[in-house]
């Protein structure tokens, strides 16, 4: 992947490509980005509606309060009845109810999936994602006629957990691929205790599945455990600490920034372990991209344009360390 990369993902092409490549690898380059058309200082009565991932929420809320001064803070809220999420939030303070009301329509959240259908449907005006179009977004942006621009933003990976008393601290990518396939089902064939293995998974178009599914199993069929299909991103970190021999999948920065708990365990694949450091230099072999999303036929003058390139750019890359994203 290059450096830096501009990427038409309204393509008829992408819809009917196999399962064996990731989206980012199917998407082709076509050039360098036109220049927003005019300069806008951004305020909340021309902000755009800004949508995206669960694990990309704190990058978006710390955006918009940057970019508008307004105040806000890392703070930790419930996810489930075992987790805390840590995010950044807006604090509301010095603002009116017509403000608070305008900063909330704003700040979406309506998860990968439904943040792309969305934008398709022009619902929001850009999205941050922790992944690219999915397989059945594509189709569905191609049956609207509606091409999106989408570019890198940020550096993620694509992780893998255990519980802690769970011995085994390393997996080759072929012994992960036979966990999913059903081939391997007791952890005593991978190094582990003697024991059943319970791989959890996501549902389907979820920003953690589809990357699953394309970069991981690479056209490989999933076994179909409906019993083990979690519907919430936290949904594999419950059932982990629960169960001594599970298994999932997360992205690294929910992980380590927004669970940061220490009920779950990272290992390594092919011997590398998950890291900022690993990340950074690619080492480790499922580095991902983060994702800024808009409409192609969006106006060059708008806010959301504005910001769109701000970021593709590199401007507004001191807010993205921030936030603990590793900088592309």
């Amino acid at each position: 992947m290059k450096h830096i990369t501009l990427l038409f993902t309204a393509i008829m092409l992408l819809a009917s490509c196999g399962n064996d490549d990731s989206e980012e690898s199917k998407t082709p380059i076509v050039g360098d980005l036109e220049k927003p058309t005019a300069t806008t200082t951004m305020t909340l009565s021309n902000a755009p509606i800004m949508d995206g991932s669960d694990s990309t929420q704190p990058l978006r809320n710390l955006l918009m309060c940057r970019l508008l001064g307004i105040e806000g803070e890392w703070s930790s809220s419930f996810l489930s009845t075992m987790f805390h999420s840590w995010g950044f939030f807006p604090t509301y303070k010095n603002l009116s109810q017509d403000d608070i009301n305008k900063l909330s329509l704003i700040l979406q959240n309506r998860n990968t999936h439904q943040s792309f259908v969305s934008l398709i449907d022009g619902d929001n005006d850009i999205i941050i994602t922790a992944r690219g179009i999915s397989r059945d977004e594509q189709q569905y942006a191609n049956e609207k006629g509606v091409a999106l621009l989408s570019y890198p933003v940020a550096k993620d990976a694509f992780v893998f957990m255990v519980n802690p008393k769970n011995p085994v601290r390393n997996l080759a990518i072929n012994q992960i691929q036979r966990i999913y396939t059903g081939e391997i089902r007791n952890w005593k064939e991978v190094g582990g205790n003697d024991a059943t293995i319970s791989p959890y998974i996501r549902n389907k178009n979820s920003g953690s599945q589809e990357k699953m599914e394309t970069i991981v199993m690479a056209g490989l069929k999933m076994i179909e455990w409906p019993e083990m299909v979690g519907i919430l991103m936290v949904s594999p970190y419950d059932s982990i600490v629960m169960d001594e021999n599970g298994i999932g999948y997360t992205p690294f920065y929910y992980f380590d920034t927004i669970i940061n708990d220490s009920r779950v365990q990272l290992i390594g694949v092919n011997g590398v372990m998950p890291s900022k450091e690993t990340i950074e230099d690619n080492s480790y072999p499922y580095v991902t991209e983060v994702m800024a999303s808009v409409r192609a036929d969006i106006d060059k003058s708008s806010t959301a344009y504005q910001l769109f390139y701000k970021l593709a750019s590199g401007q507004l890359n001191d807010i993205v360390k921030e936030s603990g994203y590793i900088v592309r």
